[in-house]
């Protein structure tokens, strides 16, 4: 099979920039000395389970310094000596709770916590994140920010984490709220190194491959997901740029992409895709600068054949593999003049 791959080139970069807003985040940076490489890698924030008040004051400085937000949890800093200066630091959100549908925390539970911290800093966002997007709905009304961590390599489709993010969407739209930021938190370590319910003690798991990082990414954001969310920065407690450090430079790959096409969804347009109601695809097209891009997943377990209006020559290959057929799962980023 034919194929052409290309990577971001110069003229592409000069029409896409680092996106503002949009969360692009790592999880687990727990100390200031990897913010910059956190930083060149793409990513323009960072989570962290540190709770120490000292710590976190430490963290801030380094990620103002590198111009990098923070998602923390506010338990240890309310009424401690740091809270007046929290208030300055760069906040992306307050991180209220880890899944609280797996702790079977009720929405009673989540909602205390969030007056707290809005009790404390009425101008920040508060955020949590939930195990399944099913189990958002005793919590849709609680919080800014609704997260959801669904983590599919190896054992189940790839294409249900942008399921996710789709059953919070219409979790949120169907409780007749004001629309809120979903975040979604994508798979990036080896499931071998944590806990696994099953009755067989069978341990399974790898590392997901770029292929499979950038496809539940693009996944996520077709279906409406305005932040995104890499777990995790360690493996078994050490950064990956020491115990695994090929599966660093994948990750890095991936988070290095999707800077540069963050603000397609940002700021770009929807239009209408050439590929809408297609089988086998799933597609969207955005307006941005000028420029028509269409970002084209193939959604199934086969290679596809590409329809023939994307072999136009005004077409420039900026991400994934283009040819007569795109590989099962594989995610691709085409731009032409609108």
């Amino acid at each position: 099979m034919f194929k052409i791959i290309l990577t971001f080139s110069f003229i592409a970069s000069a029409v896409l920039a680092q996106a503002a807003d949009f969360p692009l985040c790592l999880y687990e940076v727990n100390e200031a000395k990897y913010i910059k490489g956190v930083k060149k890698a793409g990513f323009n924030c960072i989570q962290t389970y540190t709770l120490d008040p000292k710590k976190l004051s430490i963290l801030a400085k380094e990620a103002a310094k590198r111009d990098i937000k923070m998602l923390v949890y506010p338990n240890k800093i309310i009424g401690s000596e740091y809270e007046k200066e929290a208030s300055k630091w760069p906040l992306l959100a307050l991180y209220l709770y880890d899944e609280p549908d797996v702790s079977k925390k009720d929405n009673a539970y989540l909602k205390e916590l969030d007056n707290k911290a809005k009790a404390a800093f009425p101008d920040k966002k508060t955020a949590f994140v939930v195990g399944k997007g099913s189990h958002a709905k005793p919590y849709y009304d609680t919080a800014d920010v609704l997260m959801v961590d669904w983590y599919p390599v190896p054992h189940l489709p790839l294409t249900s984490f942008g399921d996710q993010i789709k059953e919070v969407k219409n979790i949120l739209k169907e409780g007749g709220l004001p629309a809120k930021p979903v975040w979604g938190v994508v798979q990036s370590f080896d499931w071998r190194e944590f806990k696994q319910y099953r009755p067989d003690d069978q341990r399974i798991g790898r590392f997901p491959t770029v292929e499979e990082m950038r496809f539940m990414a693009y996944d996520g954001l077709l279906e409406g997901a305005e932040g995104l969310l890499f777990f995790t920065f360690n493996s078994k407690s050490v950064p990956l740029s020491k115990a695994k450090p090929e599966h660093w430079e994948r990750l890095k790959k991936v988070a290095k992409e999707l800077s540069k096409t963050m603000p397609l969804f940002e700021s770009g347009i929807k239009a209408p895709s050439p590929l809408a109601g297609k089988n086998n695809f799933k597609a969207q097209r955005r307006i941005y600068k000028g420029y028509c891009y269409d970002i084209i997943l193939n959604i199934s377990e086969q290679e596809r054949e590409l329809p023939a209006e994307f072999s136009d020559k005004e077409y420039k290959i900026l991400y994934g593999t283009a040819g007569k057929e795109l590989p099962p799962h594989e995610a691709v980023i085409l731009k032409k003049r609108s």
